[in-house]
């Protein structure tokens, strides 16, 4: 089916992922760097498939026809835009509604391809469980394509200075020290949820634990550069007992992972410098009788 006969979600929840002017933009162009990231002669016919983080279908709108010859399932936290995909696209794809922890009511070794867009840019205390959960139910071999948020964004985002102590600029590369760093801990998902940052050493350290890592594509790559594009990981699951903990293990011989961890506290430190001086003025305009908006 063409995709400008396939139905828009209404505004409400086009927008909970971004603007909605650019919600059928960034879908197709997403389906095209998850096609291009296919091993050759990759066919989603007799295959199960799963978005997992869906949202309203911004990307699975585009696989209809893929839909038609494979098995294609999304997943959400979120209830309204599950239900609108159950009423307008259900069939062909297959939706429910998850938990915000694990698991997934999925049977084990039962997808051959799951795609994560925008989902562990956002997930900072149940990133490992969710891995975890991913390699469950994947099948040895199965695809986990993931977007992330390189370590050049942290430092954007982030706005926190280079360590001052001496060298340490020229000794610690920003990726070295980024680790996995999270922006924002505990703010809401109606707010956008924390936003989490991740270097390709940290990936291939703790992620593959659980995953053989095909590829790491730090920045600029999914999404569109015009819309901050973020990056992307493809994964193949290895035949392997993994556990949540395993995957967050450190290991403290690994001098990135400390300078990771310090570079995390400077971070917090700054995020609560900041919020305790947005808090000061508030109060002085309400104690002054002004206008705080």
């Amino acid at each position: 089916m063409p995709n400008t006969e396939v139905p828009l979600p209404p505004v409400e929840l086009t927008d909970r992922v971004g603007r909605t002017s650019a919600f059928a933009e960034i879908g197709r162009l997403t389906r095209a760097e998850i096609l291009a990231r296919l091993p050759d002669g990759w066919s989603f016919t007799g295959k199960r498939v799963l978005d997992f983080g869906c949202g309203a279908g911004r990307t699975l709108r585009h696989f209809f026809d893929e839909a038609r010859v494979g098995e294609l399932h999304g997943c959400d936290i979120d209830e309204p835009s599950i239900a609108w995909l159950a009423e307008n696209l259900s069939p062909p794809f297959h939706v429910f509604r998850n938990k915000e922890a694990p698991p997934l009511p999925l049977e084990n070794d039962s997808f051959d391809l799951v795609w994560a867009i925008s989902v562990f840019t956002h997930i900072s205390d149940r990133w490992s469980a969710w891995l975890v959960e991913l390699h469950r139910v994947l099948r040895d071999g199965g695809l986990l394509i993931a977007t992330i948020a390189g370590p050049d964004r942290s430092e954007e985002w982030a706005k926190v200075p280079p360590d001052a102590r001496p060298g340490n600029a020229q000794r610690v590369r920003e990726a070295d020290r980024v680790g996995m760093n999270v922006l924002n801990y505990g703010r809401g998902w109606n707010e956008g949820g924390p936003t989490v940052f991740h270097s390709e050493w940290w990936i291939r350290e703790h992620w593959g634990r659980a995953f053989d890592v095909l590829s790491v594509e730090e920045e600029g790559v999914m999404l569109g550069p015009q819309w901050n594009g973020q990056g992307v990981v493809v994964l193949s699951k290895r035949a392997v007992d993994v556990t949540a903990e395993e995957l967050e293990r450190i290991d403290p011989a690994d001098a990135r992972e400390i300078e990771a961890l310090r570079h995390n506290i400077r971070q917090l430190h700054h995020e609560s410098l900041t919020a305790r001086e947005a808090t000061a003025w508030l109060q002085a305009q309400l104690g002054a009788g002004g206008d705080a908006r």
